[in-house]
């Protein structure tokens, strides 16, 4: 499987990411548990990450990282499940979601307490202006609405993407997609997507591996694949999926979230594909809710959208067709946290029919950045997950598709993220 995997080479170094969580309630806001979930076997670790809030994953130790109301710890104790209160890891996600922990000043630059990371605004005029300055190198595009938008126009967001390529070049083009913030609490992904395009446009005509780049590929970055959830996040809420409450779930009462769609487990490929209970949730209020049907928000639809017009269809249809030796492109999904690096199947256990080229060129990226690199439904792995994105991007289409889990937290510390950025 052909791809440009100079597109990492001191590039894609990842950031540390950060800490938090959100789960499924009720009523009432309750403050912040984070507890040690013990599990003893794969499959009861895949049931948990379809219904908990799971946030990391330590196999060696048989316990996921999870956040949780007590109620919810209640509801997992009756399951059977080991639970422990992780004190350190509550009072840590309590300070960071508590806005005058910070002091900080709510009318400066950046989200209140985290100024290296830009809202939702700071970014889309930012890369907008990267764009007008440099018309020959950027492209900034409309791709979609969020959910919100197809409610009420004046409320919502549009989905952008900001396109790098050196336009006047008239070489063939490979096609590279960064994808961010998909889970809106992720604050790391947003600003590292942000920070690789100016990177790369500052240095295009002076670094001659960044100049070969755009000469040669296309380089697609949306900075927001969930800019409505995005949007809530700033708050310091704990806000993972969309903000869609036509389900049944209103309630959101911070640091809490209820309401919305996993626009990673929404996904067409795949969606419902474990079946009842082991990959996603079907219960609205969840924070892995898959949706009502596949591909059912108009951001999985967007994003789908635009992956069949990027790139071409390089794949049969059936589980076990494999993309041939000379197919082209590459997908990266950013995420936090785990310092990992993760390919297909998500839903499957069993391995890719490409798993070999995959694991290649996911060790390549490990190489660059010092994560584990493994298949994410394996066991030992993470958990597995169905209607994700990169399962629809190789599983559809045949394209090279990874995630890059960042760092160790979900807010990190601005110190923390910008020392590890190259």
């Amino acid at each position: 499987m052909t791809t440009f995997t100079r597109l990492c080479t001191g590039v894609l170094l990842v950031a540390l990411a950060v800490f938090l969580g959100t789960k499924s309630a009720r009523a009432q806001s309750e403050p912040i548990q984070v507890l040690r979930i013990h599990f003893t076997n794969q499959t009861q670790l895949d049931r948990l990450a379809a219904t908990a809030d799971v946030w990391e994953v330590v196999h060696g130790a048989g316990y996921a990282i999870v956040g949780a109301t007590r109620e919810e710890e209640r509801r997992l104790a009756r399951l059977g499940y080991g639970i422990r209160l992780d004190a350190e890891r509550t009072r840590q996600a309590r300070m960071l979601t508590t806005p005058g922990s910070f002091g900080g000043d709510a009318s400066a630059a950046g989200i209140i307490g985290f100024p290296c990371y830009r809202t939702v605004d700071e970014t889309y005029t930012d890369l907008a202006t990267l764009a007008n300055n440099h018309p020959t190198r950027a492209r900034w595009e409309d791709m979609g609405d969020s959910w919100l938008k197809t409610q009420d126009p004046a409320a919502g967001d549009d989905l952008r993407v900001l396109v790098l390529s050196n336009q006047q070049s008239a070489a063939p083009k490979a096609v590279f997609w960064l994808l961010a913030a998909v889970h809106a609490r992720e604050l790391t992904t947003a600003e590292l997507a942000v920070r690789f395009a100016e990177s790369m446009v500052a240095r295009y005509g002076r670094d001659p591996d960044v100049t070969w780049l755009l000469d040669h590929t296309e380089i697609h970055i949306v900075p927001y694949g969930n800019p409505d959830g995005r949007r809530e996040a700033e708050k310091l809420i704990l806000w993972r999926k969309t903000v869609a409450d036509g389900d049944g779930c209103f309630v959101n009462n911070p640091p809490w979230s209820y309401a919305g769609v996993d626009l990673n487990r929404n996904g067409s490929y795949g969606w419902q594909g474990c079946g009842t209970g082991n990959c996603s949730s079907s219960q609205p209020c969840e924070q892995t809710y898959r949706g009502p049907a596949a591909a059912s928000e108009p951001e999985t639809q967007a994003l789908e959208a635009y992956a069949r017009r990027i790139f071409s269809d390089q794949r049969g249809p059936a589980a076990d067709d494999a993309a041939p030796a000379d197919a082209t492109g590459l997908f990266i999904s950013l995420h936090s946290y785990s310092e990992l690096v993760l390919f297909p199947w998500g839903w499957l256990a069993e391995p890719t029919p490409n798993a070999a080229e995959l694991q290649t060129l996911g060790r390549k990226f490990g190489y660059f950045n010092d994560y584990a690199v493994c298949q994410v439904s394996q066991p030992g792995c993470l958990y597995r997950a169905d209607g994700t994105n990169d399962d629809f991007v190789y599983g559809e289409l045949g394209v090279a598709a990874f995630t890059f889990e960042l760092g160790e937290f979900f807010f990190e510390s601005c110190s923390a993220f910008e020392e590890t950025i190259p």
